[in-house]
């Protein structure tokens, strides 16, 4: 069933690529700059060898600005960058990138390869990953991981509302329902997974869900 997981949409498939970035030693003015001319809110901080090291947003901007009134042209995007950064791996999937977003309360993941950036992902990124109609989103649960359990004693349907996925069913092993629940998350435009899946043999590992016997 692990074969399913090459259907699922990984970060690296709708993060902005290439993102423009600033070394540690650019002055105010021209990261200001920056953050005007390209509409951004954030410009992330990168060190020589490429590695995110920060990031300096319109908020660090409007802080140092207070702090330090006009005095400001002296200052480096190294002394005003957050450091505390929330990024995802190109290989994590959507669905747990958009979680980890939603969880931190930001507004773009950076993402990041060996250290080094290689993109970012906004919620507008993730928006247009989700805008998907119900009835794709069954057909592609149905043909990529319940086909997938045809030949064992299972009967398994599923419902798809607003991206909220529900399975009803039976299969033969409890130890299958964590699997089944995870490739579903895992397809584009899952919301969330409302697993009413029982089973007809319990072998002991699993999620606790209702019996079939």
């Amino acid at each position: 069933m692990t074969q399913t997981l090459a259907f699922a949409r990984t970060v690296a498939s709708v993060m902005t690529h290439r993102p423009v970035s600033v070394p540690g030693d650019t002055p105010f003015h021209t990261f200001a700059a920056l953050l005007a001319s390209r509409r951004i809110a954030a410009v992330p901080v990168t060190g020589r060898d490429g590695r995110l090291v920060g990031v300096v947003s319109e908020r660090d901007l409007i802080r140092a600005g207070l702090r330090r009134g006009g005095d400001l042209g002296a200052l480096t995007a190294r002394e005003l960058m957050t450091t505390s950064l929330v990024i995802v791996g190109m290989d994590d999937s959507v669905p747990a990138a958009a979680r980890r977003l939603t969880d931190a309360g930001v507004r773009r993941l950076y993402v990041v390869e060996d250290g080094r950036l290689v993109g970012v992902l906004s919620r507008r990124d993730l928006l247009h990953s989700y805008l998907r109609d119900d009835d794709e989103i069954r057909t592609e649960v149905e043909r990529d991981v319940l086909a997938s359990l045809s030949g064992e004693q299972v009967v398994v349907r599923a419902s798809v509302a607003d991206g909220v996925v529900l399975l009803v069913g039976r299969v033969e092993w409890r130890s299958r329902l964590a699997g089944i629940d995870a490739l579903v998350r895992a397809v584009p435009g899952v919301v969330d997974v409302r697993n009413r899946i029982g089973y007809q043999w319990d072998d002991g590992t699993g999620p606790t869900a209702r019996s079939g016997r």
